[in-house]
């Protein structure tokens, strides 16, 4: 950016650094032009990343020029002076936190060759930055396998409005590529018509999220699981089969505060999900107990049938008749919308 020389006071470095800012010379000696340019982030930026180094150079004119050891650096009034990097051509500053959204300012404060003090100030916008995540990787190939003429579902949920795709590994020799669709804020779906060349006995579903430069990775828990026969192509559905997955993809019940594997205490524990809004969840629990290394026969704790709120949140509290240490529970749950009906989903929680 190139200065605006004069012998006003005011007017010896670029216009975009005086605007609005608090010029103050301290000395009555002449002023003659020296510059400082190339402000980093730019007068009155937007959007700019929290990590953002900040910087500007300095540029001699007519043999003035700044002296380095007279440099203080301020933002948002305060000293950053010792964590600076200063020379006699540039200043850098790196934050060493994230600096929070909204408008930052930086004061320079300098004395040059001539014995003149001067100050400048420009201001920048931080914006809110997005942070690409993947939260979850769910598909319905794990608890059996999918035979020919079924969907592979494979539903990734993650940060809203990002490029996901999800690649199926198959037995370790070949790689498919399936795109997905955003089909409500953060949730993704992959659908996929098995056809009966596709053999997988243990297919690894990784998802990849990509947003703001950033890339996320993330591996389903459960291994897939299709049709045994020769190898083939994954097909994607016709346009009418789509919505309808989209469908079911939204009204399958997610456990939220709860992982497969996870240890409960106490006389009770809460079960909360999530379905699509106004969704019933049949929710059907059973318990198991070893005794003397023998299971015992499976117990229905509970079987009941939960309505989902319009954000599609559910609840239920399970109370097992006798909280055993070391009895399994399996949790079955399927969501039922209009004439749609979910896949179960199912998960086991050890009592401590």
């Amino acid at each position: 950016m190139d200065g605006l020389m004069s012998d006003n006071l005011y007017s010896w470095f670029p216009r975009a650094l005086v605007m609005g800012a608090a010029v103050v010379g301290l000395s009555g000696l002449p002023a003659r032009a020296q510059q400082i340019t190339d402000p980093s982030p730019a007068q009155a930026a937007t959007n700019v990343e929290p990590t953002s180094p900040i910087s500007a150079s300095f540029r001699s004119q007519d043999g003035v020029s700044v002296r380095p050891e007279t440099v203080r650096v301020f933002v948002d009034g305060k000293d950053v002076t010792a964590e600076s990097v200063i020379t006699r051509d540039f200043f850098t500053y790196r934050p060493s936190q994230p600096l929070p959204p909204g408008r930052r300012e930086v004061l320079l404060e300098f004395t040059n060759t001539q014995g003149v003090t001067r100050r400048v100030t420009w201001s920048f916008t931080v914006g809110n930055p997005v942070r690409a995540s993947i939260d979850l990787v769910d598909h319905n190939a794990g608890n059996r396998p999918l035979a020919a003429g079924e969907i592979l579902l494979v539903t990734v949920k993650g940060t809203p409005s990002s490029r996901v795709t999800v690649y199926l590994v198959q037995d370790g020799r070949q790689v498919q590529t399936l795109p997905a669709q955003e089909v409500s804020s953060g949730t993704y779906v992959v659908n996929a018509l098995i056809e009966p060349k596709d053999a997988t006995r243990e297919g690894i579903v990784i998802a990849r999220l990509e947003n703001g430069g950033q890339v996320r990775f993330m591996t389903a828990e459960q291994p897939a699981r299709l049709i045994e026969g020769a190898a083939g192509g994954i097909q994607r559905l016709a346009t009418q089969e789509v919505a309808a997955t989209i469908s079911l993809s939204s009204l399958l019940p997610q456990i939220t505060n709860l992982r497969d594997g996870d240890r409960v205490s106490g006389s009770s524990f809460t079960l909360q999900g999530t379905t699509a809004p106004n969704a019933s969840v049949r929710v059907n629990v059973t318990a198991s107990t070893s005794l003397g290394g023998i299971i015992s026969a499976q117990q229905t704790v509970t079987n009941q049938t939960v309505q989902a709120d319009a954000q599609g949140r559910f609840t239920v509290t399970v109370r097992p008749p006798i909280p055993a240490s070391g009895t399994v529970y399996q949790i079955n749950l399927t969501a039922t919308s209009g004439n749609q009906t979910s896949p179960t989903v199912t998960l086991r929680l050890t009592q401590q």
